[in-house]
């Protein structure tokens, strides 16, 4: 054998007798654990030589006759097979080293029937051990391409949600600037509908920003309806209180006030709130109750809960107080306003 091959076979054995003797001198007791992995590698070292006897017969170590700067590892490069196999084989086929009953190991059970199927397992994993490695490497590069298809496919519906929220965001941009004229209010509508969570509350601060800012402009009003509506149409089928909310401050403050829909589109709002365990926002009860003032089939105890829900809030309370279209109402039911309190 050529005197290369030699050295590397005793530097191998000696690297072996290193660790061996390392684990030895430090004390380490040995496992159950350490039996069964080293009865794993020897079974799967054993079918690797299987395998190669009954194909080719076992190849010792050699220089490639071609290229001398090339050594074949012949049976070490069996043994290294099998081993790969024997370890693999136990991730594509599922089985039980420990006994589920009491977690104790196969060997302290006394089984030896479970001892034989363990090494028969990894030998039939070292005796495939080609296969079994190049089946595993096909499916990590399967589970890479699909990684990245998937992480392509992501991007690209990201990209193509962020066209769709820009495109809502332009056309609220441009249905609100009251020097352009009013076109294909329903085009913005099915964009609100179609954006984003993160788009549509950003519509929704600005919708709201302008209702408040315009407050006495019944034109931009009427041009913030449709936009609400939108928000509450959503496609994810999300229910936002604050939506039904601002429609109906929208609705009962445009030029062609639609105090019925107002009325229950606050009663939407207060219900939603009211699910989702929301405090505060009394002035869904305040506005509601002037909406009733102008409804005929409003019960009158249903106006009464509604001024006692909003007056736990001091500053609604003083607008109750003062409102001329609540006194009227008080007035004409024979109700004490200044008797609500603060709860």
């Amino acid at each position: 054998m050529n005197k290369i091959i030699v050295s590397l076979s005793v530097l191998f054995t000696l690297v072996i007798g290193y660790f061996l003797g390392f684990y030895i001198r430090a004390g380490v007791p040995w496992s159950e654990n350490a039996s069964i992995f080293l009865i794993i590698l020897s079974s799967g070292a054993f079918g690797g030589l299987l395998y190669t006897a009954r194909d080719s017969g076992l190849e010792l170590l050699h220089r490639d006759p071609d290229n001398q700067y090339q050594i074949k590892l012949g049976w070490v490069a069996d043994c290294a097979f099998g081993i790969a196999g024997a370890l693999v084989v136990f991730l594509v086929v599922p089985t039980e080293l420990n006994n589920a009953e009491n977690g104790s190991s196969i060997l302290s059970t006394g089984s030896v029937m479970d001892i034989i199927r363990l090494m028969a397992l990894a030998l039939v994993g070292g005796y495939g051990g080609r296969s079994l490695v190049d089946k595993a490497l096909s499916n990590i590069a399967k589970r890479a391409d699909e990684a990245m298809q998937n992480a392509q496919e992501a991007k690209e519906k990201v990209n193509k949600m962020q066209e769709v929220d820009t495109k809502a965001l332009e056309l609220v941009n441009l249905h609100l600037d009251e020097n352009e004229e009013v076109s294909n209010e329903q085009e913005m509508k099915d964009a609100i509908i179609k954006a984003s969570k993160t788009a549509r509350f950003e519509i929704f601060k600005e919708a709201r920003s302008t209702r408040k800012e315009k407050a006495d402009n019944p034109e931009v009003l009427k041009r913030l309806v449709p936009i609400f509506e939108a928000l509450i149409e959503n496609e994810a089928g999300e229910e936002y209180h604050r939506n039904h909310a601002q429609l109906a401050y929208c609705l009962k403050d445009k030029k062609d006030k639609e105090w019925k829909r107002a009325y229950e589109e606050l009663k939407e709002a207060i219900k939603i709130r009211d699910k989702n365990n929301r405090k505060g926002f009394y002035m869904y009860e305040f506005n509601k109750a002037i909406c009733g003032t102008h409804l005929e089939d409003v019960d009158n105890q249903e106006m009464i809960n509604d001024l006692k829900t909003a007056a736990k809030s001091e500053i609604i309370l003083e607008k109750i107080i003062n409102e001329p279209k609540l006194i009227k109402w008080a007035e004409k039911n024979k109700f004490d306003l200044k008797g609500l309190k603060v709860i």
